[in-house]
């Protein structure tokens, strides 16, 4: 469905204010969603563009009437990826502004801290981002529109060995100072490896602000691996990947969905060529995908983002405003005060039950399993000739 461009800016507009109004309950025609985002940070050049796609659901809703007779709305809080403030937030929403659900936060560690807050407060939150291995195990009222690093990067090893390419040793090098790089580097990778049969020669750690990576790299220079497995998010993978090629390594660089960046091709160039990752989000996928990169890539433009093209947490964001829009219109959702904490858990409920729904978003068709993370494929992704071309598509297994 496409939405008026008057409507669209001014979503933006309001999303772009970064602060929440202090005690700001619902008024009596709308329904409000907390939304923690990453506006600022180390990670904000990966997640700033996650309003955009917020708006876009928000008004497509309200366009077509809203929920339950009213009117959705948003109040937002900048967390810059930093954990406590995630937790803060969380308890922003769910005491002061009468939110009936959570879109959020993104990045893993700040769901380490802000899934239990938001346990005790009991108000559903959806990450858009968060793929460290069961970090929504054991929870009652958290969410991920995620595949968890370990199952994405087992299919991708599937895929890489179903095309025979060479896999018969790996090295692994990984940032040991942020969370989901260390999950990679330490924990996700030597699993998989293991399971797939394929030796780790060498593992390698750097600091992820490092300037110069050149002496890790000499390391796995010293023993050449057809696959180099790298944690660690897009720019630290682009340096090292240069830094690979410029002293002579001919391996495979594969990652996770970490990597999975639109933009990858142009920032690594022809020294990324045969690069791999798994990703939940493809934009040539269908015709649904595609319509949803092309409004993207229109709304971006015009609020002068550097980046146009959707990213995956672009994607799983979108769905997850309207799956909370669906969960609300299932329940018959008030947001009344007195009815705030029943409603908070029939969200809950029928999320929980979201296989019977055919919920069909530009992820796909999605549901949540019983440890709260989403049925989502596996995107087998190659950089090649300068473009993302798609290898394979794996939904179980």
């Amino acid at each position: 469905m496409l939405m008026n461009r008057r409507t669209l800016g001014a979503g933006l507009a309001a999303l772009a204010l970064p602060a929440i109004r202090n005690s700001a309950l619902a008024a009596a025609d709308e329904l409000v969603m907390g939304f923690s985002y990453v506006a600022t940070g180390p990670l904000q050049t990966l997640l700033i563009t996650n309003k955009v796609p917020v708006a876009m659901a928000i008004d497509e809703i309200n366009a077509a009437g809203g929920v339950n007779g009213k009117k959705l709305r948003v109040s937002t809080f900048d967390t810059a990826g930093d954990p406590r403030q995630a937790q803060v937030a969380a308890r922003r929403f769910a005491e002061d502004d009468g939110a009936l659900c959570i879109i959020g936060p993104a990045s893993s560690g700040e769901c380490r801290v802000a899934f239990p807050a938001g346990e005790r407060l009991g108000i559903v939150q959806c990450s858009n981002s968060a793929t460290a291995p069961g970090i929504t195990d054991k929870m009652n009222f958290a969410f991920r529109n995620t595949s968890d690093e370990l199952t994405q990067f087992r299919r991708l090893l599937k895929v890489l060995r179903a095309r025979n390419m060479p896999a018969e040793n790996a090295a692994i090098i990984y940032a040991t100072d942020e969370f989901i790089s260390k999950t990679l580097g330490e924990g996700v990778y030597p699993a998989a490896f293991k399971e797939a049969g394929i030796p780790v020669v060498k593992t390698v750690g750097f600091p992820i602000q490092a300037f110069d990576v050149s002496a890790q790299v000499a390391e796995l220079m010293r023993n050449p691996t057809d696959l180099v497995a790298l944690g660690g998010t897009i720019e630290p993978a682009v340096k090292v990947l240069k830094e690979m090629r410029r002293q002579g390594h001919k391996g495979r660089m594969i990652g996770s969905g970490v990597m999975s960046d639109p933009t990858l091709p142009e920032k690594i160039g022809a020294e990324g060529d045969g690069t791999l990752y798994p990703s939940f989000f493809y934009a040539g996928l269908n015709d649904r995908t595609k319509r949803f990169t092309e409004r993207f890539a229109e709304l971006t433009k015009q609020a002068g983002m550097t980046r146009t093209s959707p990213h995956h947490t672009d994607a799983a964001i979108y769905d997850i405003v309207h799956i909370f829009a669906e969960a609300m219109r299932r329940t018959k959702a008030t947001g009344e005060p007195g009815k705030l904490a029943a409603e908070r858990i029939a969200i809950r409920d029928e999320m929980k039950k979201m296989e019977a729904w055919n919920f069909e978003g530009v992820l796909g068709r999605t549901w949540f399993y019983p440890d709260g993370a989403a049925r989502l494929p596996a995107h087998v992704i190659e950089v090649r000739d300068g473009k993302l071309q798609l290898l394979d598509s794996l939904y179980e297994g």
